[in-house]
């Protein structure tokens, strides 16, 4: 069998869910799945690293590792699937390493584990993007922190044992004040009807005790800008939550400008 040094695991979130073995690392296999397999559509990409030696009775890793290895010719084998059903709940949290985000381009982010210390007040409306395994943008009062033990709630009957999910930076009272003024002000959202949003804002933002409002079941991650989501994301289970911040728009654009360049066009 391989060496287990020389096999990546990787869980891929976005745009299908699935456990991946690999003798890519994470910038080339987040290259190769992007731009390079024809089995992918155009889109991003969001997987994770995960310690290569955890394990778990679901899944047969140590079964179809056999499979991985190098052609005669010396080219590393880039995909092994795993499995393609219920990955994230079987994870433990504690066996994610980073977090990577490709572009259409193919361009690789990086992102690091980091506590999540921000203080929040009282009567701010969320709109979060559910990334695995759900994909419906919704409206809500909640914290992150608070939305994600809500989705992961085993009382919860539209939840999950683990979720991931990010935020988008949608200016509301914004929003509102132009469709006020111009019925036909077009949506931040795509695909949802700017008459439907202002409805469902007001619904909300009406009600406190409302906790959720559904926007949309489409995932809009491969239409908006990654420079429109905000803070970072989360992946929650067990009581438990990561968090793997989104550098700011002047740090990307220092530190990562290939990314940069590639969602800012």
């Amino acid at each position: 069998m391989s060496e287990i040094k020389d096999i990546h695991l990787y869980v891929i979130m976005s745009p299908n869910y699935a456990l991946v073995a690999s003798q890519l690392e994470p910038a080339e296999f987040g290259r190769h799945y992007a731009t390079g397999s024809s089995r992918f559509f155009d889109g991003t990409v969001i997987f994770a690293e995960i310690d290569s030696h955890y394990r778990d009775a679901f899944f047969r890793i140590d079964e179809l590792l056999e499979d991985i290895k190098s052609s005669r010719s010396g080219k590393p084998k880039r995909t092994k699937f795993i499995a393609t059903y219920r990955v994230l709940e079987h994870i433990d949290l504690s066996a994610f390493q980073d977090l990577y985000v490709v572009s259409v381009e193919g361009e690789v982010l990086g992102l690091q584990q980091a506590p999540y210390e921000r203080q929040h007040g009282p009567g701010f409306i969320r709109t979060f993007q559910e990334i695995c395994p759900f994909s419906s943008i919704i409206l809500s009062h909640m914290t992150p922190p608070e939305f994600g033990n809500y989705l992961t709630d085993p009382d919860q009957p539209k939840g999950a044992p683990k979720v991931m999910f990010t935020q988008i930076d949608l200016p509301i009272d914004v929003f509102l004040k132009h469709i006020e003024e111009n019925p036909f002000h077009h949506s931040p959202l795509p695909n949802v009807h700017p008459q439907k949003l202002r409805d469902q804002i007001l619904e909300i933002k009406d009600n406190p005790n409302k906790k959720t409002k559904g926007v949309s079941l489409d995932s809009a991650i491969d239409k908006l800008s990654f420079l429109r989501l905000r803070s970072g994301f989360w992946i929650c289970g067990g009581g438990a939550m990561l968090f793997y911040p989104i550098p700011e728009e002047s740090k990307l654009e220092k530190d990562h400008y290939s990314f940069y360049k590639s969602v800012s066009c």
